[in-house]
Parts: C-alpha cells; sequence; structure tokens
C-alpha cells in the first residue's frame, strides 16, 4: 500500500475513532449524574463531568482506533469509502458482541480477585468503544452529505439524553437519604444547578483535552527531536516521546504539590490568637512544670491543649466533685525523630504521673494532628476529670496529604505503646490504669496496623482494655483482616474478644442490649462516609457497596451502578464533601461522628452516667465547641489590620450569626465568646 494512501486510510480511521470517542463521552456525561453517597454543588458535578467525558473520550478513541485499523487490514470490495465502513462496522460488531459476552460470563462477586474483575473491565470497556464505533460508523455514511453535522451534533445530545436516562432519576437515590426517611443526614446538603453544571462541564472536558493535546504536543516534539539526534522516524520514538511528557507533567504535578503543601505546612504550625496563651495548670503539656514548651506546640496540639477542661467545669456540668483531667501531647515540632518524640511524650507521662489517674486513653489523631474534642471531653466528663489523654503527632497536613506517613505514624505509636506497656507490667495489677484507645480517620488506621496479623488477640494483647475507632479508612489491613469474606449485604454480630465492624450506624443502633454491653472494640462508621469506601480499586473494579441493590449496605446509595473511573472520581468528590460541620450543632452523615460519640464511648468504655447526666453533657459538648469556634474567628478578625481587611469584623459577626442561627451584633458577640467553658 502506498504511503500517500495508508495515511488517507489512517486519516479517515481517526475520523470515525473520534466521533466513537466523542459519543462514549457524551453518554458517560449522562451517566456521570446519577447519586453516590452525598449530595453534591454544581461545581463537583462540573468536575465529574468533565472528568467522565474525557476518560471516556480517551477510552473511546484509543480503543476504537485500533479496532478500525484491524478492520482496515481486511479486503472488502476493494478501499472504497463504503467498504471501508463496512468493514469497520463488521469488526465493532463482533467486538461489541465479544464484549458482552465477556460481561455475561465474567458476572461481579463480592471479593473477587483483581484478575477477574480486569477481564470484566476489559469486556465492558471493549463492548462500550465497539458500540459507539458502530453508531460512528453510520455517521460515517453521512459525511459530506447535507445535514452530516446536524446528525451528530443531535447524536451526540441524544446520547447525553441516554447516559442521564440511564441514571434513573427519581429512582436512584444517594446514600445519606435512608430508605423511607426524605431527611437527608448531612450538616450541609448542596444542590445541582443543571444548566449551569453542563455548561461548566462541557468548559472543564475542553480544559481535559487540551491538556490531553499538550501532553501529544510535547510527546512528538521530543520524539522528532530524537529522531533527529538518534536517527530513524518520530514514531520510532513515540515511547520515548511518551516518557518526556509524563515526566514533564509529573514535574509539574510535583511542583504544585510541593507548593500546595508549603501553603499548608505554614497554617499547620500557625499561631492562633485564641490560642496563644499556655495552659496555666501543670497537668497539661505546655503548662508550667511541662518538658515541652507553648513555643513547640503545632497549631491543633495548641488547640487540644488550651481546651482541656478545667475541675470546675466538669463540676457544673456533672453535678460532682471533679479534678484537674491530664493532657499531654507529643507535637511534631517537639522533636526531630519518632524516637524523641515518642520518648519525650512518655517523659510527659511520667512527669505528670497520668498512669496514676483511673482512666488512660491514647488517642491517635488525624493527618493533621487534630485530636477529637467531643472525644476527649467525653472522657474527662465521665471520669470526672481523673483521666489522663495523650496524643502524638505524626503529621500536620491533612489527612489527604498524609496518607504516606501511615508507615511511620503506626511505628512512631507503636514505641509509645512499648513504652507505656512496660510502664503498666512494672505495676501491680491493682495500680493499673485502664487502658483505652481512640483513633479517627487516618488515626484509625495508624493504630488499628499496630495490630495488622495479630486478628482479635492483637489490642488485648498489649493490655488495652477497650478501643473505639471511627471513620475507618478503606486501605486499613487490620479491619480487613477482621471483616473477612463476610457479605455487606449481612448485618454483623458481635465478633470473638468482643469486636464489633457496624456496616453503619444503624447496625450500631439495632443491637440487642446485651450485645451492645459485650462490645470493647467497636470500629464505628456511617454507611455514607466516603473515608471507608475510597480506595484506588474502585478505577477498575466494583466494590461490595455498590452491588445489586436489594443487597447493599446501610448508607450505600440505591440504584445507582459502579461506573469505571467515574465513580472514583465521584467518590473522592463526596470525600472532598465528607466534613463540614457547623460548630455547636451535632449530626450524622459523611464524616461527621460527634452526634454517636458521647454514647459510643460510655458503653464500650463502660463509662458511668445518668441519662440527665448524659444530657447535660451534650449540651456542654455543643456549647464549647460553639465557644471555641467563635473565639478563633472573633479573635482572628480583631487581630487583622484594618488596612488589610477594613470587613474583617463584620464579616466575622455574620459567620457567627449563620453559626448560631440568629441575627447578632457586636456585643451579642462579645458575649458569646466570653461565655464560661
Amino acid at each position: 500500500m502506498s504511503e500517500a494512501r495508508r495515511q488517507q486510510i489512517y486519516s479517515g480511521g481517526l475520523d470515525v475513532s473520534a466521533r466513537a470517542g466523542l459519543l462514549l463521552g457524551a453518554y458517560s456525561t449522562g451517566l456521570s449524574y446519577q447519586p453516590n453517597l452525598l449530595s453534591r454543588g454544581t461545581r463537583d458535578q462540573a468536575v465529574i463531568s468533565g472528568v467522565a467525558a474525557a476518560t471516556a473520550y480517551g477510552w473511546g478513541v484509543t480503543a476504537h482506533s485500533f479496532l478500525r485499523s484491524t478492520a482496515d487490514r481486511f479486503p472488502l470490495t476493494g478501499r472504497s469509502a463504503a467498504g471501508r465502513v463496512a468493514a469497520g462496522a463488521a469488526v465493532d460488531t463482533v467486538a461489541a458482541l465479544t464484549g458482552l459476552a465477556v460481561t455475561r460470563l465474567v458476572p461481579s462477586r463480592e471479593h473477587e480477585s483483581p484478575r477477574r474483575a480486569l477481564v470484566r473491565l476489559a469486556g465492558v470497556g471493549l463492548c462500550a468503544a465497539a458500540t459507539a464505533g458502530t453508531v460512528a460508523d453510520a455517521l460515517e455514511l453521512r459525511r459530506g452529505r447535507p445535514g452530516a453535522r446536524t446528525a451528530s451534533l443531535l447524536t451526540a445530545l441524544g446520547a447525553v439524553g441516554v447516559g442521564y436516562a440511564m441514571t434513573r432519576p427519581g429512582t436512584a437515590t444517594r446514600g445519606s437519604l435512608e430508605p423511607g426517611d426524605d431527611t437527608p443526614r448531612e450538616n450541609v446538603v448542596r444542590e445541582v444547578e443543571l444548566p449551569r453544571a453542563l455548561a461548566s462541564g462541557v468548559v472543564l472536558t475542553g480544559l481535559l483535552m487540551g491538556a490531553a493535546r499538550g501532553e501529544s504536543l510535547i510527546s512528538g516534539t521530543a520524539a522528532r527531536a530524537a529522531a533527529l539526534t538518534l536517527g530513524g522516524m518520530p514514531d520510532d520514538h513515540r515511547a520515548l516521546g511518551r516518557l518526556v511528557s509524563t515526566g514533564a507533567l509529573y514535574g509539574v504535578g510535583w511542583g504544585l504539590v510541593s507548593v500546595a503543601t508549603t501553603v499548608l505546612n505554614r497554617a499547620g504550625t500557625e499561631l492562633e490568637e485564641a490560642h496563644a496563651t499556655p495552659p496555666d495548670t501543670p497537668e497539661v503539656t505546655g503548662g508550667p512544670g511541662s518538658l515541652s514548651t507553648w513555643a513547640d506546640q503545632t497549631r491543633e496540639s495548641r488547640r487540644w491543649l488550651s481546651m482541656a477542661l478545667s475541675p470546675e467545669a466538669i463540676t457544673r456540668v456533672m453535678g460532682e466533685p471533679a479534678v484537674q483531667p491530664i493532657r499531654v501531647y507529643g507535637s511534631l515540632a517537639a522533636a526531630r525523630t519518632p524516637q524523641e518524640r515518642a520518648e519525650l511524650l512518655l517523659a510527659e507521662i511520667d512527669r505528670t504521673g497520668a498512669l496514676d489517674r483511673s482512666v488512660f486513653a491514647l488517642f491517635s489523631p488525624t493527618g493533621s494532628g487534630y485530636v477529637n474534642y467531643v472525644a476527649t471531653e467525653t472522657l474527662e466528663h465521665l471520669t470526672r476529670g481523673d483521666c489522663a489523654s495523650a496524643s502524638i503527632q505524626y503529621s500536620v497536613l491533612p489527612s489527604a496529604l498524609s496518607l504516606t506517613k501511615v508507615g511511620y505514624a503506626t511505628e512512631q505509636t507503636r514505641i509509645v505503646v512499648n513504652g507505656l506497656v512496660e510502664r503498666l507490667l512494672a505495676r501491680p495489677a491493682s495500680a493499673r490504669p485502664r487502658f483505652f484507645l481512640f483513633g479517627e480517620s487516618l488515626g484509625s488506621q495508624v493504630s488499628q496496623e499496630m495490630f495488622r496479623g495479630q486478628g482479635t488477640s492483637g489490642p488485648s494483647g498489649i493490655g488495652l482494655d477497650a478501643a473505639v475507632w471511627i471513620g475507618t479508612p478503606a486501605s486499613t489491613d487490620f479491619r480487613a483482616e477482621l471483616w473477612g469474606d463476610r457479605s455487606v449485604a449481612q448485618a454483623p454480630d458481635v465478633g470473638p474478644g468482643g469486636f464489633f465492624l457496624p456496616r453503619g450506624i444503624r447496625d450500631w443502633r439495632s443491637l440487642p442490649p446485651d450485645a451492645r454491653a459485650r462490645v470493647r472494640f467497636l470500629l464505628l462508621q456511617n454507611g455514607d462516609d466516603p473515608v471507608p469506601k475510597f480506595a484506588a480499586p474502585l478505577l477498575w473494579r466494583r466494590p461490595d457497596w455498590l452491588g445489586p441493590t436489594d443487597s447493599r449496605p446501610p448508607g450505600a446509595p440505591r440504584h445507582t451502578r459502579w461506573l469505571p473511573a467515574v465513580s472514583f472520581v465521584t467518590t473522592f468528590v463526596d470525600l472532598q464533601n465528607a466534613l463540614a460541620p457547623t460548630p455547636g450543632v451535632f449530626d450524622e452523615g459523611g464524616h461527621d461522628y460527634r452526634r454517636e460519640i458521647p454514647e459510643a464511648l460510655r458503653t464500650v468504655f463502660e463509662l458511668q452516667a445518668s441519662e440527665a447526666q448524659m444530657a447535660r453533657v451534650q449540651e456542654a459538648l455543643r456549647t464549647r465547641e460553639l465557644v471555641w469556634a467563635a473565639r478563633r474567628v472573633w479573635a482572628k478578625a480583631l487581630a487583622t489590620p484594618p488596612s488589610q481587611d477594613a470587613e474583617a469584623v463584620p464579616k466575622a459577626i455574620a459567620q457567627l450569626s449563620a453559626w448560631t442561627g440568629r441575627e447578632l451584633d457586636r456585643q451579642a458577640v462579645e458575649d458569646l465568646v466570653g461565655t464560661p467553658v
């Protein structure tokens, strides 16, 4: 075949394949509107639609180009345009039927192997690209005829409509809407403005495709440069060009992440005016006699330490005498290495006499170093202050940017635990405190992975009396080992050693009182929390929680389907929306566990309190959260120079008014931030 002829056929093939990619992208755009775990806003939907369209377009073009090149190798009534289209349609039809057969022969199963999932994904991808190709083949027959472009446009719009219809609007529901309950369990309910979302999705799709064209330009330029230097044709060096473009894009991405990390690191160590004053009690790190100065603390450690309850505050709530609770913290900035940081924390534990209290609790913080105030204050209230709380920091970045530190953080926590066990074993059994563990989000993974491979005997092996973990990430091996091959369709029972792994809050609340009393290790999660569900395999494998609708666990979306890549992006967007709490307003849903924590700790840790006392604790927790959040906002506003932001104070008043649900003036704000806590 002549070079001119080859180029003609190659160009024609690309036209058909590009149209197939566009049709597949349009169909995926419609599908991207199906609900997932949480509500989403217009901007969220635009991102999801753009990624869905660009991903489907890229796959459609690539896969169909291969199919068309295969068709061009078969002789069929010469090489007329109609003959090439007929050959392409034949190959597309065979490929579509083959892909469909694979999906039917290899149905999805719970706990299936990656190999099986990838085989089915290949079948789905082949069927999708080939089906789009058959439509493109039909449109190709109209090339050059009147109305051809209009037919192409209408077909693309029809593909969007078909995709949207497949989302089952009016029937499919997001996970935060429980069946039979129209009240969403979310702090913030977002709504999609369809016209804006469509327009934004088109713009984002264009940007993504522009980035793809940029990548092709870089790789092509590099290939041509390699041909001039090394000889041969540019196509011979296309792989090298791809490596160069990938390296360039990686460099740009790394630079952006580095800039973001620098900014977040600075924010994680900044001194907030509301927490600038160190504690005045020796029982708290940073106070008199502390081995760790206030200047060594980060933003989150200053918050947690300065908010320690006083005996008077506990007595006011519980109506009983109380003592000063102990809080000690190993800040990331206080020591250079995990060993030094652990030793510093253990020294603070010794200095404060933390192990002389009736209860000692180790709190495993989130990526930023945040320790859950509701959990700590509940413990301090229900023990009447006769407790010690300790935490050690491994990062100042959000959990999403601290994932690479899990191994480092687990080893650091293990050093602390080893030191604690050594000290506890040196005491008579009657002189040892009850030993508890609390972990949240990435902190749950960090503390659970200490027991990886040890099963239910791991926690009790270090003398742990009880533990509560909330929002455990999906990639946690320990939880996966405990869950085993059970089906998410069945509500779990209390397991050996008092372990309970509910699929959602409903499972925990549904436990009979005698069964709940046996729980000593609770891995609590909201059914619509994306943190326990977001994982890399979402890209290429249907998760168990998106199985048949009638077997889905509580909190999973209903009548939706798993979509390669799209479900991954959608759940990632849910991840960003999972925690947007209003201070002082406790709700459940997403990654928010404030409402459930107090009762969970009372039950699992076997802490004593009457119902009236628990009601006062709940009220006090809400008040403290609102007051401290207001203090941070107000102090920041007052510290802003008028030359930089003359509207800082009015903005703060407006924000606090929104939080409290009533119009506040300056005096009302002053009264709020001055509320005794």
